[in-house]
């Protein structure tokens, strides 16, 4: 063991002891060992961490014994909320009678989750009346609280508000980093949640951020994170699609017509403002006509003459604004956002090689995006910069090398998980049931849940892969599941207070979609089931996904939609087992297991787990592990 280890090691015996009822994990001090070392050498270290290994501690330790300042970024809020509330408050009262290990950690957001002191003093002057025309009475009672708690917060963080208020309340007094002209240009600077935030970071050991940060960071030329000699990323299956968001452009009708009403406070004259709101109606035709469109070569020349009219009128109001003297904050708002918007015209129209341009739709609202081919160039300076430690539970096959990592699957270092999933696990895989697109799928999906839950006697997560299918299982179920046991379905109420109730009632049953494939943590008998409708593979008309199977040739499911595939599905799989006295079953209702030669690629990240086709086998689990548990409380 190299000193480095050794040192590291030391100090999770101290965490331990500190600990009430802290376990000892071969694997988390394995963990410990391998980071410390890539630490102590440099490079990158590639770790799949199996559930219950404890691998926030596992990072967490040898960074600190090394006496590196590091940056942890996370998908989840969930984990971010762990590391706050939990892990690093805990480090630092076992650090802090030691000099050589004590240290300081902040959590840093993006600019929009700060509430932003020029609003808030614009709006409580009266010289800003935020078009309160179109907005509901209630929101106006709402943003004028969230003015008031401004004068009571140390954060301004949207978190930290205690009371209930909506999203359009919080647009209203908050600033995205497109519209904020920077600290130096705006009155309240010294004293903005913001940049308050942003010193505590540059100050702090540990910074935590999330993958969106940590993208926009990389955008924007290191802009918002101090340095550090350590980046984490945990949860690192999810970070090839975080930084496809941010490394992408999106324009919306939405973003040109916000522009052209920053702007009407900033300039005397209407004229180009008011064109260019007609331009963002314009758009909004245009792209509607394109929607599903991906364009291989040259834009459309409909939407080009858009874009180039939207770049022309937005220089001709930032010269108006560059005119005048007055540096107002309407006019430092607006010639932010216009600069912004221009950049992002610029980088679509020019169409880069590695760029795909799509155009999608939500709800009815259509929005361009060029998204970059692939990530790995703009994760490259990460490579190079310090020591990267990229961890999860699952590590899909082939992600080293997606993010421009030469690491093969023989280089992951693979981490086994404390809990004994031979006997406190089955995977059940219904090999009888019709096809996806069968006409009577639905109806034999319904029944075998309906059976599966009445022999876990509920308790049970079930997960689908669309809306469609999970509003048609609960017009079907809902009622029809057994005396006591409650539906509770994801849209029901917010998620915090969906979860509270399913743990509360350990024989409800919830309903939900992808969403709840991760950052579900249900320990004990509130969740002893998991059925997921269908194998969860990516959406066959995704445009950026098209593009890369293209690029990849006839391999392309194999190298692209079975790893996303796999990597879902173990997500989801991976709620069942949360402790070590946990146990159930999960249950795949997909018949194509069976028969598909990719069985095996989809099932890697459950392959630990006992597999069966057999319905009796999942009841006769049930019951032994009843006998067991009813044979421990009359122990007891």
């Amino acid at each position: 063991m190299t000193a480095a280890a050794k040192k590291a090691t030391r100090l999770l015996e101290r965490v331990l002891a500190h600990l009430e009822n802290a376990e000892h994990r071969d694997g988390q001090a394995e963990m410990v060992r391998h980071v410390a070392d890539t630490i102590e050498a440099g490079g990158t270290l590639v770790i799949q961490a199996g559930t219950g290994t404890g691998k926030t501690l596992g990072y967490l330790i040898p960074i600190l014994t090394a006496g590196q300042t590091a940056v942890i970024a996370t998908y989840t809020k969930a984990l971010q909320d762990q590391l706050a509330s939990v892990d690093l408050p805990m480090l630092q009262a076992v650090c802090a009678d030691d000099d050589e290990l004590a240290f300081t950690w902040a959590v840093l957001k993006g600019r929009n989750n700060y509430l932003c002191r020029q609003r808030a003093s614009e709006i409580e002057t009266g010289s800003d009346q935020l078009d309160f025309d179109d907005v509901s009475a209630t929101v106006q009672r709402e943003v004028r609280k969230l003015v008031k708690w401004a004068d009571s917060t140390a954060t301004g963080d949207s978190s930290d508000v205690p009371f209930a208020f909506s999203d359009g309340a919080w647009r209203k007094v908050s600033l995205s980093s497109d519209e904020c002209p920077g600290k130096a240009k705006c009155d309240f600077g010294e004293s903005c949640f913001t940049e308050l935030a942003r010193e505590r970071a540059h100050g702090a050991n540990v910074v935590v951020v999330n993958f969106s940060l940590y993208g926009l960071d990389l955008q924007h030329q290191r802009e918002f994170l101090p340095p550090h000699e350590v980046v984490v990323f945990d949860e690192v299956h999810e970070l090839e699609d975080v930084i496809s968001d941010t490394a992408s452009v999106v324009i919306t009708p939405r973003s040109i017509s916000n522009a052209a009403e920053v702007s009407r406070k900033a300039v005397s004259s209407q004229k180009v403002v008011n064109a260019l709101a007609k331009t963002a109606t314009d758009l909004d035709e245009v792209l509607h006509r394109h929607v599903g469109e991906r364009f291989r070569a040259a834009l459309p020349p409909d939407l080009e003459t858009a874009l180039r009219q939207t770049a022309d009128q937005s220089r001709l109001i930032l010269e108006q604004i560059e005119c005048s003297t007055d540096e107002k904050p309407e006019a430092l708002r607006a010639e932010s956002t216009l600069e912004r918007l221009q950049q992002d015209v610029e980088k679509v129209l020019a169409s880069a090689s590695d760029m795909v341009s799509f155009v999608s739709e939500n709800r009815n609202a259509p929005r361009l995006t060029a998204a970059p081919l692939r990530v790995n160039g703009v994760l490259a300076p990460v490579w190079t910069d310090g020591v990267a430690i990229l961890t999860s539970a699952t590590i899909p096959p082939g992600l080293p090398r997606r993010l421009g990592l030469g690491i093969e699957a023989d280089d992951i270092v693979h981490v086994a998980s404390p809990f004994d999933y031979r006997r406190q696990s089955l995977l059940y895989l219904a090999n009888d049931l019709p096809e996806p697109n069968a006409p009577d799928r639905s109806d034999a999906v319904h029944r075998r849940i309906a059976e599966l839950v009445t022999m876990s006697n509920g308790s049970a997560l079930v997960l689908f892969t669309s809306w469609s299918a999970l509003h048609a299982a609960v017009d079907s179920l809902r009622g029809n599941l057994g005396d006591g046991i409650e539906l509770l379905v994801q849209d029901d109420m917010p998620k915090k207070m969906l979860l509270d109730s399913f743990r509360d009632n350990i024989r409800s049953c919830l309903f939900a979609t992808r969403g709840y494939f991760q950052g579900v943590d249900v320990p004990g008998d509130a969740l002893r089931l998991v059925i997921i409708d269908k194998v969860p593979f990516p959406a066959l008309k995704d445009p950026l996904l098209d593009a890369r199977r293209e690029q990849v040739g006839k391999e392309s499911f194999v190298a692209i939609d079975v790893p996303i595939a796999a990597a879902s599905l173990a997500q989801a799989a991976g709620r069942l087992i949360r402790t070590s006295t946990d146990h159930g079953v999960v249950a795949i209702l997909d018949p194509r297991l069976a028969t598909r030669r990719y069985k095996s690629l989809v099932l890697h990240g459950v392959s630990h787990m006992p597999e069966t086709s057999s319905l009796a086998e999942v009841e006769e689990f049930y019951i032994k592990r009843q006998a067991e548990s009813d044979s421990q409380d009359h122990d007891s």
